[in-house]
């Protein structure tokens, strides 16, 4: 309920209504791009992340479900996020479940937490010193979209001992594998 200026094409006036409309302009661009016929679901929230004066975590997302085999999978026995599985299919796989579970950081600019800035909710990319949200935001909505592979970042071991459609493009440039390909 923070009440603020509008700034940068964002006509909300509380801190609440222009970080609800950073995330309805993200969706706007998003939905440009993919242009799903399933509506897509983002439970996102504000809240304290790992963060110190100099850095911090600013946001993180995910798939709130993921899918394989499902009716006109383009790839057998590979992992999708539900978001990309209900715009192939057309459908909504897990109705009542959201798509996408984001956090971003709410404690950018206070005591402790990058302390020499604060959350931009502009539009314009006039954030100067401080955090555009907006990149943010989009950024991790794409991993909740599929821009992002399943398998293990310690050992590489794939989900349940399938690929996921991410990892069947991510190329290892120096052994001309892509990820999948690999032991």
């Amino acid at each position: 309920p923070t009440v603020v200026a509008p700034v940068g094409g964002n006509p909300g006036t509380t801190v609440g209504q222009q970080r609800l409309n950073v995330f309805a302009k993200a969706g706007e661009i998003w939905d440009a791009i993919l242009n799903s016929p399933v509506t897509i679901y983002v439970d996102a929230t504000f809240d304290p992340l790992p963060c110190s004066p100099g850095s911090g975590v600013l946001g993180s997302a995910g798939p709130n479900a993921i899918e394989t085999d499902f009716a006109g999978a383009p790839q057998p026995g590979t992992w999708f996020a539900g978001a990309e599985a209900n715009r192939i299919t057309g459908s909504d796989l897990q109705p009542g479940t959201s798509d996408l579970i984001a956090q971003f950081q709410s404690d950018v600019g206070t005591a402790g937490c990058l302390t020499t800035r604060s959350w931009y909710y502009g539009f314009d990319g006039n954030e100067g010193a401080n955090i555009e949200l907006l990149p943010v935001v989009l950024h991790e909505l794409a991993h909740g979209l599929g821009f992002s592979t399943f398998a293990s970042a310690s050992s590489g071991a794939l989900l349940n001992g399938f690929p996921d459609i991410y990892s069947l493009f991510m190329l290892d440039t120096d052994l001309g594998l892509h990820w999948n390909q690999m032991n």
